[in-house]
């Protein structure tokens, strides 16, 4: 690499460009992440509470955009195109462009050995960091092409306005897109699955591969069934220190499928309610899942930290 390369890499209008584009794509990023998980279970976590949450995310969202997309701009964008630049010239063979895409890998590269050092997926981390640098790298490519007009200052002025109102364009047509997706039945809303006793029937144990939670057998009764929760709550919810408590015990009983309606404006969701013969003598579990992989779920958090306990069938 020479330092010719770092330095028109590091140029403030190169910069600027990547920042923008950085910061451009994130909400477009979340606007897909929010459709992609339409039919997704929530968990009974869906509220109120998550639309204020989201609201004050929005409010910020200006101030927070252009610092994210510059940091992003620093370790991923402009070292990838430095680094692009400098195998191209050396290598004086393929497509530039190719060269200059490809060197987002190698920063991508370094975050993946970070997140694999601290246990996460390698592979996954580099792709998806990598991925994360193609377009702004693209738009420091677009606005070098493009003549210079007007003072440095204006043109960066320039650049952000254009990324802000691209950014602003896609997330509508994108929510608009979405709206008539679930309008027409394109895309589903999560339903959870209406299983038969024979289907829910079985042993039941924590999503980690932990100690089986449920026995239910096919002819109605438990054989082990620590509770996950008491019946005393806190403003309405369960409290975490008390269910902990409560989970050690092991007890025997009956179980049966209802339907939670509990609440008139919740979804109508079914639930395995297990009678026991000691304890609290009843607990609840909502079912969720796919009928091809179901769950069975507990909320043993509060309303702003809900914390939920999965259990899968073995």
């Amino acid at each position: 690499m020479t330092w010719g390369n770092v330095r028109d890499a590091w140029d403030n209008e190169h910069v600027t460009a990547a920042a923008a584009a950085g910061a451009a794509q994130l909400p477009v990023a979340a606007v897909v992440a929010f459709v992609l998980s339409l039919d997704d279970d929530s968990y009974g976590t869906a509220g109120y509470d998550g639309a204020f949450g989201l609201a004050c995310v929005a409010l910020l969202l200006p101030l927070l955009l252009p610092v994210l997309g510059l940091v992003h701009a620093c370790v991923q964008t402009v070292p990838g195109l430095a680094l692009g630049r400098a195998a191209a010239r050396r290598a004086r063979r393929g497509p530039k462009w190719a060269w200059t895409l490809g060197g987002q890998l190698v920063p991508g590269a370094g975050w993946g050995i970070l997140f694999a050092a601290l246990g996460g997926p390698f592979v996954g981390v580099t792709l998806w960091a990598a991925a994360s640098g193609v377009l702004p790298a693209l738009a420091v490519a677009y606005w070098a092409r493009r003549p210079g007009r007007g003072l440095e200052r204006a043109r960066r002025r320039r650049i952000w306005v254009r990324s802000g109102l691209a950014s602003v364009g896609l997330c509508v047509a994108l929510l608009v897109v979405a709206f008539m997706a679930t309008v027409t039945g394109v895309i589903k809303e999560y339903e959870p699955p209406q299983l038969s006793p024979e289907q829910v029937a079985g042993v039941w144990r924590h999503e980690d591969g932990g100690k089986a939670v449920l026995r239910l057998r096919a002819d109605g009764r438990v054989d082990l069934a620590p509770n996950p929760y008491e019946d005393a709550t806190m403003d309405g919810r369960v409290d975490p220190v008390d269910a902990r408590e409560a989970s050690r015990c092991e007890v025997t009983g009956t179980w049966t499928i209802d339907v939670d309606d509990v609440d008139d404006t919740a979804d109508r969701r079914p639930v395995v309610t297990v009678e026991t013969d000691g304890c609290d003598g009843r607990n609840t579990w909502m079912i969720g899942g796919t009928e091809d992989d179901p769950e069975l779920f507990v909320d043993l958090g509060s309303i702003d930290a809900p914390e939920i306990e999965i259990l899968v069938k073995d």
